[in-house]
């Protein structure tokens, strides 16, 4: 089971599918799901085709409503600004914050399930979906490279995977963009879901450190954003290291 509720997808059919040629991918899709059923990640029910969820599933992923801020995404109550009071008045390292949508409900449980679960399909599908949302928006032209938030090399350990970095890299392989690893984690912090706002962007002051310096436009990806803390600590790094620009795509805006 997964921390969704659902019934863990077939890594089989996913290994087997890997290996199998372009040439009838999709009769090889529809052969290895009849070999090794594959199951939907939130309800459980089975799949005719190889994927992650079933179509009444899918049609229940939301899109953040209303108005948002263009640099952090916080809700706006006035749809005719793009600014919130905060990035209107001060001056952010972020210059816009996307997301595909809100972290309660689906997304969130897609989320989870890549983090906690482990299910690499999973992040494949977000990676998809989050290249998607790039293509159909001006963001397609805002960027140069991708890279990820990233994550204390102890935590990343214990999990054996970095999921930003997960989905950065799919989300290259699929726009076509280069994905570098440009940050790194100096000091261990304690999880931002326990903090306020103020308490969460003192946690990670001097956190991230710059590995390579460039002028490039980068596309910074992260899995959530909140108070969006975590990437505008990271976007302020790359600034001083003169990049010229961050962007920020997450799968999910708590």
């Amino acid at each position: 089971m997964t921390t969704s509720g659902g019934t863990r997808t077939s890594f089989s059919a996913l290994r087997a599918l890997s290996s199998a040629a372009d040439v009838g991918r999709a009769a090889a899709e529809g052969l290895i799901a009849l070999l090794f059923p594959p199951h939907c990640i939130r309800c459980g029910g089975t799949l005719a085709r190889l994927g992650v969820l079933c179509p009444t599933c899918e049609a229940e992923l939301p899109e953040l409503s209303g108005p948002r801020c263009r640099r952090c995404g916080e809700a706006l109550a006035r749809p005719d600004v793009d600014l919130c009071m905060r990035c209107g008045t001060q001056r952010r390292a972020v210059d816009r914050f996307a997301s595909l949508g809100p972290y309660s409900g689906p997304w969130g449980e897609l989320v989870r399930a890549l983090k906690f679960d482990g299910e690499r399909v999973v992040g494949r599908y977000l990676s998809a979906r989050m290249a998607q949302r790039v293509r159909a928006s001006d963001l397609v032209d805002a960027f140069d490279l991708i890279t990820f938030v990233p994550m204390w090399p102890a935590d990343r350990r214990e999990r054996g995977f970095n999921q930003a970095q997960v989905l950065a890299a799919g989300l290259g392989r699929r726009l076509q963009r280069p994905v570098r690893r440009l940050l790194a984690k100096r000091r261990w912090t304690p999880p931002q879901g326990r903090l306020h706002a103020a308490a969460r962007r003192e946690n990670l002051r001097g956190a991230f450190e710059l590995l390579r310096y460039g002028k490039e436009r980068v596309l910074l990806v992260d899995d959530i954003g909140t108070t969006a803390s975590t990437v505008e600590a990271c976007a302020g790094v790359l600034r001083q290291g003169g990049y010229a620009s961050v962007s920020v795509l997450t799968v999910a805006r708590a």
